[in-house]
């Protein structure tokens, strides 16, 4: 029978990742409130079925594995996708006002496109499938390998890499529309 880990040993392991962990959920419930609740009872879960844990093994895999097992239990209690508060909506209502002025000075001052791409990207990214957003962001965004994606989703191996790669892929047709959409790049004739 594998040692359990110590109270100290678990904190000082959940003290490495807290910041990851915090950072995916709120990329998954995209509300800062919601994020924390969902960290908080993975964390609670993580406590309670840490004699699941073998010592010696990937911490942080298993314990997004039931950081992303939580947020799935979350979002499907909720029913909810992307909320957003007053304040987001008002913001996003005053930059579609100055978009036209935008894109005027966007030649002028090409970093302007990197704001108005972030927005995009996350509306982008809220319009994948759960589970090819699901793998996209681990294995980028938090440099997990296929396999350990493959692990912690209970997926086969050759899922995840066909979730990644739709997932790019329907990036890259969205930002290209995009980028052709506001006459970044002319379109073929």
């Amino acid at each position: 029978m594998a040692e359990k880990l110590t109270s100290r040993e678990f904190i000082e392991l959940l003290e490495d990742v807290k910041d990851a962990l915090y950072r995916h959920a709120l990329r998954t419930c995209w509300n800062r409130d919601q994020a924390a609740d969902v960290v908080q009872e993975a964390v609670m879960i993580a406590w309670r079925e840490l004699h699941r844990f073998e010592r010696g093994t990937n911490f942080k895999a298993w314990i997004f594995r039931i950081l992303i097992h939580t947020t799935y239990r979350y979002n499907k209690r909720k029913h909810h996708r992307r909320e957003r508060s007053f304040e987001e909506t008002e913001q996003d209502f005053e930059q579609q006002m100055q978009r036209e002025d935008t894109w005027a000075r966007l030649r002028e001052n090409p970093a302007l496109l990197r704001d108005l791409l972030d927005d995009r990207l996350a509306v982008a990214l809220d319009d994948l499938r759960d589970e090819e957003r699901q793998c996209l962001l681990l294995r980028l965004v938090d440099g997990f390998t296929y396999r350990e994606i493959a692990e912690m989703l209970s997926m086969p191996l050759g899922t995840v890499m066909s979730h990644v790669h739709r997932a790019r892929m329907n990036l890259r047709e969205r930002l290209a529309s995009l980028a052709s959409e506001y006459g970044l790049v002319e379109e073929p004739t």
